[in-house]
């Protein structure tokens, strides 16, 4: 690839794991929730055409979500 096509490539990547922090934020709290966003996330690495570095990002993301659920459940809630 020419260094415009990574260029698009890394663009297209991070573009897709923040949109899908955007609509997945903040974490939900019931199994249902987690269900569809492992289910979205699923999608979100099929529309990048299974872009290496898309699904770290999506890897991340989810991994992000976890840890902000999780400090939400123990520390209580704070501005979303």
């Amino acid at each position: 690839m020419t260094p415009e096509e990574y260029a698009k490539a890394h663009q297209k990547a991070f573009r897709i794991a923040f949109d899908f922090l955007n609509t997945h934020f903040p974490p939900g709290e019931d199994d249902e929730w987690w269900i569809q966003s492992a289910k979205d996330v699923g999608i979100a690495s099929d529309s990048s055409g299974n872009n290496v570095l898309a699904m770290e990002l999506l890897n991340g993301v989810m991994n992000y979500l976890g840890q902000e659920y999780k400090r939400r459940t123990e520390h209580g809630k704070t501005e979303d």
